[in-house]
């Protein structure tokens, strides 16, 4: 990944540049790979992780940091794992699943629990994993632009955790009140912690 960093730190601006990065990342897949796999690996070693009975991940596409590793620890740990589903409210739902042979292509071209599972009801045991395009010092993540997770985590009760590429951590990103900040920001060569 690049070792300049944004000029700006205005969200459009931003998104328009880490997409690129990641385009540019996407074409060293052992990198990648490698990159994914020590981010996984600091969540999993987290007392965050340790504490959760209940971990929300999301299936990434080709571009995000990966979460299979996460995924697979997660049922072999015996906690409860939910992935997303958009409604048509441009809201999000986390359904619990059982094993991956529960999830059927959804909205996006991506894999979503089926309609059979049940939904989830975080509480203060639950651990929500996000994906970032780059976080900031203070925890505000850049998503991908269609605002789900920050419409899902207003009043979330447990712990946020933004996974994100260390080379792409800056000091501020410009937020809005509607903006939720993480608990911790896992990277590939720290893990940042807010409070």
């Amino acid at each position: 990944m690049s070792k300049t960093k944004p000029a700006s730190a205005e969200k459009p601006y931003l998104r328009e540049y880490f997409l690129e990065q990641r385009r540019l990342l996407c074409e060293n897949e052992k990198r990648k790979d490698d990159l994914d796999t020590e981010i996984q690996i600091r969540l999993l070693l987290s007392r965050e992780y340790r504490a959760a009975d209940t971990v929300l991940l999301y299936m990434a596409r080709r571009h995000e940091i990966a979460t299979s590793m996460i995924l697979n620890a997660a049922f072999a740990n015996g906690k409860s794992v939910g992935l997303p589903v958009c409604t048509d409210e441009h809201q999000m739902i986390f359904r619990r699943i059982a094993s991956v042979s529960d999830l059927v292509p959804g909205r996006y071209g991506i894999m979503e629990p089926n309609e059979s599972c049940e939904s989830i009801n975080p509480d203060e045991k639950t651990l929500c994993v996000c994906p970032a395009l780059s976080c900031d010092m203070r925890g505000y993540r850049l998503g991908f632009g269609g605002g789900y997770y920050d419409r899902f985590l207003n009043g979330f009760p447990g712990k946020k955790a933004a996974l994100c590429y260390s080379d792409s951590i800056i000091p501020v990103i410009h937020s809005f009140d509607f903006d939720i900040p993480m608990d911790v920001v896992f990277t590939d060569s720290f893990t940042r912690y807010m409070k």
